[in-house]
Order: C-alpha cells, then sequence, then structure tokens
C-alpha cells in the first residue's frame, strides 16, 4: 500500500516537473519578445531582402520548426498565364537567402493562382486555385507532401467565388482544435469562410456578408478580400475592402461559420488595395494596408486609375484592435516618380503576404510586378516608435515626390494600366553648406504632368499630440506655398491632400504671416507645428512657432481624425510658374 502511494507521489511529481518544462520555454519566449521603451528606441527599420521571383496567388509561410516557405507558379496572369506546376523555396534566415526553387505539385487543368497554408497539425499542406475560369479547387497534400488529394469548393448557394484564401488561411488556437478557416469572395456578391475541423479534409461554408456600393463612378467591388486575426476571447475578426474607401469588420463568435454585419472601421482603405491582418505571438495584432488615396476620377476622367499603389504601411494593436498604433510607411515603391507602368496588368505596392519569424521579427511578401514587389523584414518595435527625422543624406528614399503624367489620347487600356510617374521635387546643393543637399519644392511650367505644382510628402509615426518641425528657406521670387498634416497618404500632386488636412500653414508669396511676423526670402527659418489634438473641431489647434516664436494666432483644426496625424505635405500653393520655390533642410517629428 505504502509503495503504491509513494509510486502515484512520484507520478505527481513527474506531471508537476513536466508541466514546468513545458511552461518555462513559453515564458522565455515571451520575456524575449517583451517590448521596452529601449529596445523600442533602438528598433531598425524595415529592411529590403530582395524581390519574390512571383507575385500572383504566393504564399508565405512558416512550418513547425520555424523555416519559412515561399510557394508560387511560374508565369503571369496578363502574359499567356501559369504553369500547372506550383514550385516553392525555403529560407531558414528570416527570408535573406532561399533555396533553389522545387516543384511542389501539379494541379491540370490550366490553372492559376495557389494560396497556401501549412497545417500545425499534420505538416501537410493546404493549397486553393482556380481551375479555369470557374472552378476553385482545394488541393491536401499527404505523406510528407508526397500524395495530394482534390476537391472543388462550393459556396452555399453555389454562386461564383473570385479567388480564395489570399494567403492568410487561420488556424483557431484553442483546445484541441483542428479548426481553419479561409476566406473567399465573389466581388459584389460579398465575402464568407470555408472552414474544416478535420484539418482540410472537407469543408462546410458560411453565409457570404456584404458592404453596399456607395460612391459612384469607382471600380465598384461589394465586399473583397477578407482576412483574419483570432481575439483573445477566441471571436474571429474579419476586415474587408470596398470601395467606400475605408476597411471595414465583421465578427464571428462560433470561429468562422458565422459572421455578424459588417460595420466601418477608422482605416481609410487605398482604392483597390488589399490588407493583412496578422496574430503575432506576443498577442498583439499586426496590420498592414495601403492608408493611401488615389487621384479621384473626376481628375483622372477614369474609375480605373490605380494611382494609390505607391505605399504600403503598418499598424498594431495591443488590444484586440480596438486601437492601433504607427501607421507608418513599410515602404515605398521604387518605381514610385520613375517608368511606372511597366507591366501589362497589376503593378504597385498590392498583395502582401505575411510570417512571424522564429527570431520574433515579421517578414512580408508584397507588390505586383517586377521593380514593383519586395520582401521586407519588419521589427515590429518599429512601428511603435515616436520619433523621425530626415535631412536627405539618405537623398529621397523615404519621399514621395513624383508627378503624375497625362496619357496620350489614345492609349491601350491593358488590365490595371495606371499612369507614368516623373521626379517632382528634386535635391539641389545646399546653397550654404557643400556637403549636404536640400530639396526644391517650386511650380515649373510642365504640360506633360495632372498638377504642375511640386509637392513632397513624408510619413512619420501616428499621434493625436505632437510637434512636428522643419528648416526652410524662401528663394527669390518665391510665389507660395503651403505646410499640411494630415493622417493618410495621397499622391503629392493631389488637391485632396490640402483638403481632407487637419492642420494647415498658408506661407504666401509675401511671407506675411501676420501683421507682425513676415519670412524673409533667402534667409533659413527653423518653423514648428505643436498640436494639441485632431478629435475635437471646436477646441483642438496647432501652435506655429518661427525660431521659437509663437505666433498669437493658432491653426485651426479643418478635419477630425480617429487614427493621429501620421503625414507633412509640403505644396507649391501658386497657380503661376515659379521656379525658385522654397528648400527643405530637414525635418523631424515626435509624437505622444
Amino acid at each position: 500500500m505504502k509503495k503504491i502511494k509513494k509510486e502515484k507521489k512520484t507520478r505527481k511529481i513527474k506531471r508537476v516537473v513536466y508541466l514546468i518544462l513545458l511552461i518555462i520555454p513559453l515564458f522565455s519566449c515571451h520575456r524575449e519578445h517583451q517590448k521596452t521603451p529601449e529596445t523600442i528606441s533602438n528598433a531598425i527599420s524595415p529592411e529590403y531582402l530582395g524581390e519574390p521571383v512571383s507575385h500572383e496567388g504566393t504564399s508565405l509561410l512558416k512550418d513547425a520548426n520555424g523555416k519559412l516557405f515561399f510557394i508560387y507558379r511560374k508565369g503571369d496572369w496578363d502574359h499567356g498565364g501559369f504553369t500547372d506546376t506550383v514550385f516553392y523555396k525555403s529560407s531558414v534566415n528570416e527570408g535573406r537567402s532561399w533555396s533553389t526553387p522545387s516543384p511542389l505539385v501539379i494541379t491540370p487543368g490550366k490553372s492559376a493562382q495557389c494560396f497556401a497554408t501549412i497545417s500545425p497539425v499534420s505538416g501537410e499542406i493546404i493549397l486553393f486555385y482556380r481551375k479555369g475560369s470557374k472552378e476553385i479547387m482545394c488541393a491536401r497534400s499527404s505523406n510528407g507532401w508526397k500524395e495530394w488529394d482534390y476537391q472543388q469548393m462550393f459556396t452555399s448557394d453555389s454562386s461564383s467565388i473570385n479567388t480564395i484564401c489570399y494567403g492568410n488561411a487561420l488556424w483557431v488556437k484553442n483546445l484541441n482544435s483542428k479548426r481553419v478557416i479561409c476566406g473567399f469572395h465573389g466581388n459584389n456578391q460579398g465575402a464568407g469562410t470555408f472552414y474544416s475541423d478535420d484539418d482540410g479534409r472537407t469543408w462546410r461554408v458560411s453565409e457570404r456578408v456584404n458592404v453596399a456600393n456607395q460612391i459612384p463612378n469607382i471600380w465598384q467591388t461589394g465586399a473583397v478580400e477578407p482576412t483574419f486575426a483570432q481575439l483573445s476571447n477566441g471571436n474571429i475578426l474579419m476586415f474587408l475592402r470596398n470601395s467606400n474607401y475605408h476597411t471595414w469588420q465583421s465578427i464571428s463568435k462560433d470561429k468562422g461559420a458565422s459572421w455578424s454585419k459588417p460595420t466601418e472601421t477608422n482605416f481609410y482603405c487605398g482604392d483597390n488595395s488589399w490588407g493583412s491582418l496578422k496574430n503575432l505571438s506576443n498577442g498583439k495584432i499586426l496590420y498592414v494596408w495601403n492608408n493611401a488615396k488615389s487621384l479621384p476620377p473626376e481628375v483622372t476622367m477614369d474609375k480605373w486609375n490605380f494611382t494609390g499603389r505607391e505605399v504600403l504601411h503598418v499598424a498594431i494593436s495591443d488590444d484586440d484592435g480596438k486601437t492601433w498604433n504607427g501607421f507608418r510607411e513599410l515602404m515605398l515603391d521604387r518605381r514610385r516618380d520613375s517608368l511606372f507602368v511597366n507591366h501589362a496588368g497589376d503593378k504597385g505596392l498590392n498583395e502582401s503576404k505575411v510570417v512571424e519569424t522564429k527570431e520574433g521579427n515579421v517578414l512580408i511578401a508584397c507588390g505586383q510586378a517586377e521593380g514593383h514587389r519586395a520582401f521586407m523584414l519588419l521589427d515590429t518595435d518599429w512601428i511603435q516608435m515616436k520619433k523621425n527625422s530626415d535631412n536627405f543624406l539618405e537623398g529621397t528614399k523615404n519621399w514621395s515626390r513624383q508627378k503624375i503624367m497625362v496619357r496620350p489620347p489614345v492609349y491601350d487600356r491593358w488590365y490595371h494600366y495606371s499612369y507614368d510617374r516623373k521626379p517632382g521635387a528634386v535635391l539641389v546643393p545646399h546653397p550654404d553648406l557643400g556637403n549636404k543637399q536640400v530639396l526644391h519644392v517650386r511650380r515649373p511650367e510642365d504640360t506633360t504632368v495632372f498638377n504642375q505644382r511640386d509637392g513632397a510628402v513624408w510619413n512619420f509615426p501616428s499621434g493625436r499630440k505632437g510637434v512636428f518641425e522643419t528648416r526652410i528657406r524662401l528663394n527669390k521670387g518665391f510665389k507660395g506655398s503651403y505646410i499640411a498634416l494630415n493622417d493618410r497618404w495621397f499622391q503629392p500632386i493631389d488637391n485632396q491632400g490640402l483638403v481632407t488636412a487637419m492642420y494647415v500653414l498658408n506661407i504666401p508669396g509675401s511671407g506675411q504671416l501676420n501683421k507682425k511676423i513676415a519670412l524673409e526670402q533667402e534667409k533659413w527659418y527653423t518653423i514648428r507645428l505643436e498640436w494639441d489634438g485632431v478629435e475635437n473641431i471646436l477646441k483642438d489647434s496647432c501652435t506655429v512657432f518661427i525660431d521659437n516664436q509663437a505666433l498669437e494666432t493658432k491653426l485651426a483644426l479643418n478635419n477630425i481624425s480617429s487614427n493621429g496625424i501620421s503625414y507633412v505635405r509640403f505644396r507649391s500653393a501658386t497657380r503661376w510658374p515659379d521656379n525658385n520655390g522654397m528648400y527643405i533642410e530637414s525635418v523631424r517629428a515626435e509624437v505622444e
């Protein structure tokens, strides 16, 4: 009897020790990824790691051992289609280098797309693809990716599906759960989810949710391109894009089987550009999207103009998506101020695929068409930084300054044709310091562009309160400019950036800011803008300092913002040619 009690006690102790050994790594990992003011201040800016071999319907995944996989087809939607063979590459160093391509599976029948996920339960791959013009198929591997089973996917009403999964399948984290959900959409018919409780062998389907198209004269989409994150209470958050210029959200309380009526979020959504949600191991949620706005159709006379894909943004939430920080530029398109239209089809920074590396960083594959797409490695601490500055030592790497070129009267539309760009504001030698450069903002005469006024746009961490400071010089013959603070990206030449700005400092050609202070030409000034809020039109304001002297009259809040200010826009304000304009020497921002 004593021996039996002793053995039970020994087994109990062993179980306790075993549980402790299981828990310790979890806490160690948690401590490793804890964010402190010191780690945030030393965060590394997003790093460009090269260009993915493909962009249409790819997937960026991680297996149970932390190895990364990039899954893709060879070919192009707009240039002869794709190969039936799906390929993959792997990386063990966060995407800095990749293995040689290996064939994964052949999907016969004039296939396209190949959105995939790796099962954390079995390690097998579940891959969704289009077969022909109508069928959406699911291929599931077995025997270590060597054998494959195929099945066609149907909605509850057998209505058409445009595409499925978008590289963002979600494996529900619950005790003993094997559920995986993946989204689908069918343009104006709305979006929904397929879900499986047997590791992707069989599937059920939710009803669709939709968002009414409310804005005329643009491409009407309905609710499309769903993306998911699991909340701390187990519910699933779904973000949807719509042509109404905002991201919408829906909640599932039954793990993807049904969805609430979509509601509008505070996220602007760039025209025709999707977003990607991602649960991080530290409990936070990352959102990668396009916080931008295209030129309005009444300017370009083209509802398909696609002039807002030069930029991609990131934000992060530590409270289940109730509030978000950052609103920072992950990257600017490398062809944003040159021959942008180098591809007969989709181009620019769209289609983001996101994976967290075992080192705790985030690798993002984004962009469409050669010269536009990129692998970006992101230290998420960088999103939460409160300061940013620039003095052009890296040139215009961190600036948008392009001008949109007018298309010829007759042109081939192509699919998502877009417009070519050319540089606007240019760097010139510093007039006083020969080893430095300054940005020259002016209004040269140029009939090849939609708007001849130079613009220059720069991003910093978002803040409802904060300080922006710049050092400028009005050149001889200066005819007027403005400095505007905004909460999203617009084309540098777009007048919407002025109309929607929170605060605007107008600098007339005379330089006269009030009865007492006038900016003299050919003299350097430090201008500081301190805003105390962005949500109350009657109370919030911005104080202007010229060389530390405050103007008596404050700038009024013109437009409210739920996300805080994250952009400054410099723009020539004259209707007449102004080849002299002004110089910008440096900028800095710090937010609360």
